[in-house]
């Protein structure tokens, strides 16, 4: 059942699109059983991941940012979140984005998890999520990157995600390990 895929050979690869950080690869595949395949996909740098980070206040009020986001057409909330800088580890790269994006800091973060986006769309890569109630204000979010920040009550986004509403692959993921885990 799964001899055609016992070998893979990338018989030819080419990079197609390279600009703003984004980067489209269309391979050639042989596959064991002799037949061949083009795959296309977004390639991000080797070796360097992503984080998010779920951070709530005492009193259970988790901060999302709000951002427009163009593949959709509209204002959609997250996490704060985005990409490591080489040399970083995880927590680092999840307190940066963390005062970047929102203008708060934590004391202590906690590994709950890591995720892939589309494992046959992109690669390679993983998100690395964080958790925290130990938040604290550094200074102010960047209004470059973030339209706005809000405070809701993490009842009420596990509900919006169990509905559909909240649809952003690491607030959805974050969102079901603090539920699964007992976190809150």
């Amino acid at each position: 059942m799964h001899g055609k895929f016992e070998r893979v050979k990338v018989l030819e690869s080419n990079l197609i699109y390279n600009k703003h950080g984004r980067r489209i690869v269309e391979d050639i595949l042989e596959f064991a059983d002799g037949s061949r395949y083009e795959w296309v996909y977004f390639k991000g740098k080797e070796n360097v991941g992503a984080v998010a980070v779920a951070a709530f206040t005492k009193d259970n009020r988790i901060i999302l940012t709000r951002q427009y986001r163009h593949p959709f057409g509209k204002m959609m909330h997250d996490l704060p979140a985005g990409a490591m800088i080489e040399g970083e580890t995880p927590e680092q790269a999840a307190l940066r984005e963390l005062e970047e994006e929102t203008g708060f800091t934590a004391e202590k973060l906690e590994w709950i998890g890591r995720f892939t986006w589309a494992p046959g769309a992109m690669g390679p890569g993983t998100v690395e999520i964080f958790f925290t109630k130990s938040l604290r204000q550094k200074g102010e979010f960047n209004p470059d990157e973030i339209a706005n920040i809000e405070f809701i009550d993490f009842k009420e986004v596990r509900e919006k995600v169990l509905n559909g509403e909240l649809i952003d692959s690491a607030l959805v993921i974050a969102v079901l390990l603090i539920s699964v885990k007992g976190l809150l």
